[in-house]
């Protein structure tokens, strides 16, 4: 007896929506948020009144993103429907905007054409990025001590000079974030969401903003670029090492106290949070025509009411790219079908979705591996 594929994926898309955790939508749709004030804020001159807030948002905008992303993405196997959404939900995106940016550039004199696909552009890294850590999903689901391994590798990665292309240096850099994602359980979410750790999460990032206005010399602000290797940094491997490591755990406690404020029911801007991929590739052509037009230069965005208006604008633009309207326009750019370039599939292999994919396990935290539980609830809202 034949299936009706629609009707199975009417039915799948259905449950999916039932079943999402309003949670993940509401924490990727504020760090998105975060990640375009930071790129807005960050294009104008320091200020002494303003620039440790600056600071203190770029350690952990892309840290928290990342872990958001890694959470989302750790079911990932490689069957034909999750490399398929590989190819269409990151890899065409990627194809489009590069070759989009690198035509706005060159028609707005900003710089010549120059496409290079493995050289990113701008904010295209992140793209790439996820691209590569996807793939190596199962790997870190099935070794022991991933999350000291991925430590391991970027600390190692900061003592050699990387190759531009693939952006490796940023690639290794965050590594250890995607991996604390992926190795995040129900559990350790829910530990966040206990009474009391709202008040513990406001009270760690009152601790930062004073560390960052107070600190001085102590602030990490380059470490914070995440592209850096030691010798650029002015350290020597040894105590690069440690400097290394309290930046990672910094950054790591400033996004845990940010998702502990991540409220768990749905809200106003849930249904944004599917749809922030929108807001990332589109935002950074506003960045470009505010180059472009030199308003990052102004003498009122080096004031405090121009730098706090900017961000509230910043905030306002992400959360218009991920309205309805804007997606349906962009749609074809962000989300292709490319139906095209796949083989056909059969009916059945349609309605499952995979042929023969085995159930992925958790990978764990602590020396024992955890053994994936029969019939354990697939996560949904995977990104």
């Amino acid at each position: 007896m034949g299936y009706d594929v629609r009707v199975v994926k009417s039915a799948e898309v259905a449950e999916s929506r039932k079943d999402r955790d309003p949670f993940f939508d509401n924490a990727r749709f504020l760090a998105v948020v975060l990640v375009v004030v930071g790129h807005t804020v960050t294009l104008f001159p320091p200020n002494s009144a303003t620039h440790p807030a600056v600071l203190l948002l770029q350690t952990f905008r892309m840290p928290l993103l990342i872990i958001i992303t890694g959470h989302l993405a750790q079911n990932f196997v490689f069957n034909d429907s999750k490399v398929r959404g590989l190819v269409t939900g990151l890899a065409l995106p990627y194809l489009i905007f590069e070759v989009f940016y690198a035509t706005y550039a060159w028609a707005t004199g900003a710089a010549a054409f120059n496409l290079q696909i493995l050289l990113p552009t701008y904010l295209m890294w992140f793209l790439m990025s996820v691209i590569i850590w996807r793939l190596t999903v199962p790997f870190w689901r099935n070794v022991r001590w991933p999350l000291a391994i991925a430590v391991a590798l970027t600390l190692i990665s900061y003592t050699h000079e990387m190759p531009h292309e693939l952006t490796l240096r940023r690639l290794f850099a965050l590594l250890p974030f995607f991996v604390l994602g992926v190795c995040l359980k129900r559990e350790h979410i829910k530990f966040l969401k206990k009474p009391g750790m709202s008040a513990a999460g406001v009270l760690v990032l009152a601790a930062g903003v004073t560390f960052y206005y107070t600190g001085g010399r102590y602030v990490p602000e380059y470490w914070t670029y995440w592209d850096r290797g030691y010798r650029w940094l002015g350290v020597g491997a040894f105590p690069g090492v440690f400097i290394h490591l309290g930046v990672l755990c910094l950054a790591t406690v400033l996004a845990a106290a940010v998702l502990s404020l991540v409220p768990s029911r749905r809200t106003w801007f849930t249904p944004f949070g599917t749809k922030t991929m929108y807001a990332y590739l589109l935002h950074g052509l506003g960045i470009m025509t505010v180059v472009y037009f030199g308003l990052h230069r102004t003498e009122f965005v080096q004031t405090v009411p121009g730098v706090l208006i900017s961000a509230i604008a910043a905030a306002a633009v992400a959360t218009l790219l991920c309205t309805p309207p804007v997606v349906r326009a962009t749609r074809c750019l962000i989300e292709p079908k490319a139906e095209w370039l796949f083989r056909r599939r059969t009916q059945t292999t349609a309605a499952s979705g995979h042929v023969g994919a085995r159930t992925p396990t958790t990978c764990s935290m602590s020396p024992t591996r955890t053994r994936a539980a029969a019939g354990r609830p697939s996560r949904q809202g995977e990104s």
